[in-house]
């Protein structure tokens, strides 16, 4: 659990996002600079301003974070990989994506568990990390939740949220769902939450039911 009277703890927890679809450079380029000011843990990007934050955020140890097959998820999986390749070679730190939610809702828990697994194997092979957005805007059910939870932590993800916040899929973050993700799954594997957590005191409510990182513009 972070100091939150400590400023520097705080923001060492914050990912600052804006993949916004019209953004623009000059936007990003603002986004960046903030990114520095506050010396946040992540520049969360869209793909094609990948290099540029790369660039600009070069000796700052601010990591660049960026997001696959969003927010859509239902490219196939050679699509999703062969993205992710491409961002592995412009430098991508980390990104987060939406495993398939119809594959778990249509009872295909191997193939939904064999899409994390690959991607996770794909991705810690340029020692590019992993965090998996669960979308509980359609997994609604405690059951599924847990589910997700438990298959992602044994698919190798680095991080589970519980959703990316956007589109019908995301939904705000609330405690319950925080601690369900706490409860099913083990470390090395963390929670990242997301989704209207726009406050420091929201921050700290997700971070005492487990959260270690949240991302929020």
């Amino acid at each position: 659990m972070i100091d939150f009277n400590d400023k520097r703890q705080v923001a060492k927890a914050i990912q600052y996002t804006n993949v916004n679809p019209n953004l623009t450079r000059d936007g990003m380029l603002k986004h960046l600079e903030t990114c520095m000011k506050y010396d946040f843990q992540a520049a969360m990007v869209a793909p094609c301003y990948i290099e540029l934050a790369k660039d600009v955020l070069k000796g700052t140890g601010i990591q660049v974070a960026s997001t696959l097959n969003f927010p859509i998820a239902n490219d196939t999986l050679p699509m999703k990989i062969a993205a992710l390749k491409e961002m592995i070679k412009t430098g991508v730190d980390q990104f987060d994506f939406p495993p398939n939610p119809g594959l778990l809702l249509g009872g295909e828990e191997k193939a939904y568990f064999e899409e994390m697994r690959q991607i996770v194997e794909v991705a810690h092979a340029s020692g590019v990390i992993v965090k998996a957005m669960l979308e509980f805007g359609y997994i609604t059910t405690p059951e599924l939740k847990k589910k997700a939870a438990q298959l992602a932590c044994e698919a190798g993800i680095d991080w589970v949220k519980q959703s990316s916040g956007w589109g019908v899929g995301g939904c705000a973050a609330t405690v319950e769902d925080v601690k369900i993700l706490k409860e099913n799954i083990s470390l090395p594997c963390r929670v990242k939450v997301s989704g209207k957590v726009n406050s420091l005191e929201k921050m700290k409510m997700m971070f005492e039911a487990g959260a270690e990182l949240v991302g929020t513009s």
